[in-house]
């Protein structure tokens, strides 16, 4: 192990251990589980804010859990692939697949969607094997319908970006030749369609589920969303500082990196300290559980 791997490992870990202890852990405790167990008690507004707070939270649980183990391989001298590529920033369904849960999105590739016939039989069963991989890919959650929504939806989703590709062949599986404008239009219609998903995924059944849809749409009253920054204003904080972090240009989060790198022993060790102070401070109970554990 080199300088610049343990530079990088360090970084990774305090990356990891900010994104689950700090945003993941306190938004989720102090607002995203209250919403999520009984949504007829906020307005819509409440409901879809605790929604992206969720699409916040599993993004942290999940990325920091990887960052801190390819950390810590780091310094172990192995190098892992990464995992979760700032997903949110996609401009398509199929993009958002290529950069969410890398290691379990290429097993669904490897080992159903290719198995099954991939695109080798035809345009319709390639359709119908995108469908079938991802229905699976929910049932493998748990054996429930909200899971199975969950797998349908972005099966039948991929399937009508796959439709669309071929019938205007300017269209890109990624969105990296769109236009800016063309870009964050994409960014902002997948980021829904993911949240959308999100909520039959978090939700503990499809009462609740429903009752959240029933408030986003019919009671929504945006009226009080100054009331919410007032009363949440420490969630407000994370979920915004959360959200920047995410949508952070590489070249500024590969800057940070090297300014860590760089830094002597002693600032590494008081970078350490201070993280660990903060982790502390906003934590309100024990240590939370890596969402990814219950699968």
């Amino acid at each position: 192990m080199n300088r610049e791997q343990f530079g990088e490992g360090l970084f990774l870990i305090l990356c990891g251990l900010f994104k689950k202890a700090v945003i993941s852990d306190y938004i989720s405790l102090n607002f995203v589980d209250r919403v999520f167990d009984a949504p007829l008690l906020y307005t819509g507004v409440e409901n879809l804010l605790g929604l992206y707070g969720y699409a916040l939270q599993i993004y942290c649980d999940f990325s920091g859990y990887s960052d801190m183990a390819i950390g810590i391989a780091l310094l172990l001298g192995l190098r892992f692939n990464i995992n979760f590529d700032s997903p949110y920033q996609s401009a398509t369904i199929t993009e958002f697949w290529r950069r969410w849960h890398i290691s379990l999105s290429s097993w669904l590739k490897d080992y159903l969607y290719i198995s099954l016939g991939g695109n080798r039989k035809g345009k319709f069963r390639t359709y119908v094997n995108l469908f079938i991989t991802m229905l699976l890919g929910g049932l493998w959650h748990g054996a429930s319908l909200r899971f199975v929504l969950w797998g349908a939806l972005h099966g039948v989703s991929l399937a009508i970006h796959k439709f669309l590709m071929s019938c205007f062949p300017s269209l890109k599986p990624v969105g990296s030749d769109m236009s800016w404008g063309h870009r964050v239009i994409g960014m902002v219609i997948t980021f829904h369609l993911v949240c959308f998903g999100w909520i039959f995924f978090r939700a503990d059944n499809m009462q609740i589920a429903g009752d959240m849809l029933s408030q986003i749409i019919y009671h929504f009253h945006p009226e009080v969303f100054p009331q919410f920054v007032a009363g949440y204003t420490g969630i407000c904080f994370l979920m915004v500082l959360g959200y920047l972090f995410h949508f952070m240009p590489k070249s500024m989060e590969s800057g940070m990196q090297i300014v860590v790198t760089r830094s002597p022993l002693c600032i590494q060790v008081l970078m350490v300290v201070l993280a660990i102070f903060i982790v502390v401070q906003v934590k309100s109970a024990g240590v939370q559980p890596f969402i990814y554990f219950q699968f």
